[in-house]
């Protein structure tokens, strides 16, 4: 055994940093913050309504074009709308989603904010080219630049609820 203590000294600083390293580099509250998210989870779970629950809720919200919406995103700011479209991206991180609307028409793209208990109760798992029906009131618009260096300008929407099972009949304006 080692027998000379500035070695054994030498040994233990050397374990210590080595766990402090690990401790630095993995990542932080790994299960802690897992059990957070499944906490938040199941609470967002519980808010969720089914599309007969928001039936009467619906009413209140009109229907409103890309172009209008587009072109005139400030007059609408905190009008209930409701929209149809395609899920182009998904930022799980963030809490939103790219949805092309009037068609699946990439270049008509709105930003939708949402929670969890945004969701249509039961089906809150949706992927890239999922068509969705949206209600929702309109905050701003989103800038950035794209892909060729031009500066897009994005409607963005907070959802108040998201119907997954969607059927469309290629009519955007009916209900």
């Amino acid at each position: 055994m080692i027998r000379n203590l500035p070695t054994r000294f030498l040994i233990v600083f050397l374990c210590t940093l080595i766990l402090a390293t690990v401790y630095l580099v993995l990542p932080k509250g790994k299960i802690a913050g897992s059990i957070q998210e499944t906490k938040i989870s199941l609470m967002d779970k519980s808010k969720q309504k089914t599309v007969s629950e928001f039936d009467k809720e619906r009413k209140q919200y009109a229907y409103v074009s890309f172009d209008n919406l587009y072109s005139n995103t400030s007059l609408y700011y905190g009008t209930k709308i409701y929209q149809r479209g395609h899920i182009k991206d998904l930022d799980m991180e963030h809490k939103y989603l790219l949805v092309a609307l009037d068609g699946n028409d990439a270049s008509r793209t709105i930003k939708l904010k949402y929670n969890l208990s945004n969701f249509e109760k039961g089906n809150a798992s949706v992927q890239e080219n999922d068509p969705i029906k949206f209600y929702g009131r309109v905050l701003a618009t989103d800038s950035y630049l794209n892909d060729k260096g031009r500066d897009v300008n994005l409607p963005v929407i907070a959802a108040d609820f998201i119907q997954t099972k969607v059927n469309f009949s290629g009519d955007y304006g009916t209900v």
